[in-house]
């Protein structure tokens, strides 16, 4: 079941940020909540929308941005 959520979020652009963080800079509240209902993980997956994050400016590098 993981393998299979880790791979959905990488065909998604999603990128590891550290174990069982994963971070895009893309609203992506609709996807996760798909995820969610798909794979039956309601409040196995926590979803966050962070307004700033620390080394920002790596993040963007990663993302190209």
């Amino acid at each position: 079941m993981r393998r299979k959520i880790r791979n959905e979020l990488i065909q998604f652009g999603f990128e590891k940020l550290q174990n069982s963080v994963w971070i895009t800079p893309h609203d992506c509240e609709e996807l996760i909540m798909l995820l969610k209902t798909d794979f039956g993980i309601g409040k196995d997956v926590l979803f966050i929308v962070a307004d700033k994050v620390e080394n920002e400016q790596e993040l963007r590098k990663l993302f190209e941005l």
